[in-house]
């Protein structure tokens, strides 16, 4: 069946022929698409987030679509996808927040409008094991800086099951959200959640891993981000002037916080070439993502020790 013989938003009536995962998915898609909606929050195309809701309502998240695509749908359930779809379009929330859930590192995470939908590039590389930038059966204490959910922290300890983490946010109601996603997986007694502005408030101790994904969007850039940014909590992307408010704090402070083999990782996102016009002459090490982006920059103690950030 084509997109275009299932039935509009509009129809009430549901179909009486038999529609497979394939036939919701493909109206789906064609639906999102004719809508022109943003996608940046876990999906970056209309068929992407097409399967992504589909399979969130039917229940077969854990499934490989190409295995199930030909399985009928049940009424209700497609029912449920096209109320979903049309939530979606009219009020341009991202999916994420309307399903309370988001994947990241290959977990998935629970997520509401307290804190921003996990999309971190760090996502890639943790679920890679860091390798082979770092050793991660070396690693015994790490820093999630502006944890927001709480995603890299749990992600790191899922990876590393010695590993003892921080999870740092300013932002108490972001910490609630993080607390929900350590309960989830079990990770209480290795993750544990601290309210501080950086630095400040953070436990005396030396880390050998400190990851962060910081605000880096520049002031000017915050009234053009897309209407889906505009669900999101404003500090989570608001970096400064430059964008580089906070990254500079980090890069400043950090050495401090690591140990003799410690290591700083921090996602730039598009403001990436920000950091590089900053400082010219440091020659900093990008790695690239499963998405083939270079935006997450690798700095050891020694490096930001030897220069004057």
């Amino acid at each position: 069946m084509s997109p275009h013989n299932c039935p509009s938003l509009g129809n009430s009536r549901l179909p009486s022929q038999l529609i497979t995962i394939d036939d919701c998915v493909s109206w789906a898609d064609a639906r999102l698409d004719q809508a022109d909606v943003f996608f940046g929050h876990g999906c970056y195309n209309s068929r992407d987030e097409a399967i992504w809701a589909t399979l969130h309502v039917a229940g077969l998240m854990d499934q490989e679509y190409d295995e199930i695509a030909s399985t009928l749908i049940s009424e209700q359930d497609y029912s449920k996808v096209r109320d979903l779809i049309e939530r979606r379009i009219q009020t341009r929330q991202p999916l994420a927040y309307l399903i309370r859930e988001a994947w990241f590192a290959g977990y998935r995470f629970y997520i509401d409008e307290r804190a921003i939908v996990p999309r971190s590039h760090l996502g890639d590389l943790i679920q890679d094991g860091l390798e082979p930038w770092i050793d991660s059966t070396t690693l015994e204490r790490a820093l999630d800086l502006c944890c927001g959910s709480g995603c890299i922290a749990v992600a790191l300890a899922l990876t590393c099951p010695n590993l003892i983490v921080d999870a740092s946010d300013l932002d108490a109601s972001a910490l609630e959200v993080a607390r929900i996603n350590i309960d989830r997986f079990q990770v209480e007694n290795r993750v544990q959640v601290v309210q501080s502005d950086l630095f400040q408030n953070l436990p005396i101790c030396k880390y050998d891993l400190i990851a962060s994904n910081p605000p880096y969007i520049p002031s000017e850039e915050l009234d053009k981000l897309p209407e889906e940014y505009l669900h999101e909590p404003t500090p989570a992307f608001a970096g400064g002037e430059d964008g580089l408010k906070f990254v500079r704090q980090i890069l400043i402070r950090a050495a401090d916080y690591l140990s003799d083999k410690g290591h700083l990782l921090i996602e730039l996102g598009n403001n990436a070439d920000a950091l590089e016009s900053a400082y010219p002459d440091f020659p900093f090490m990008w790695l690239t993502s499963r998405s083939e982006e270079s935006v997450v920059v690798l700095l050891s103690k020694e490096e930001l020790q030897h220069y004057e950030f």
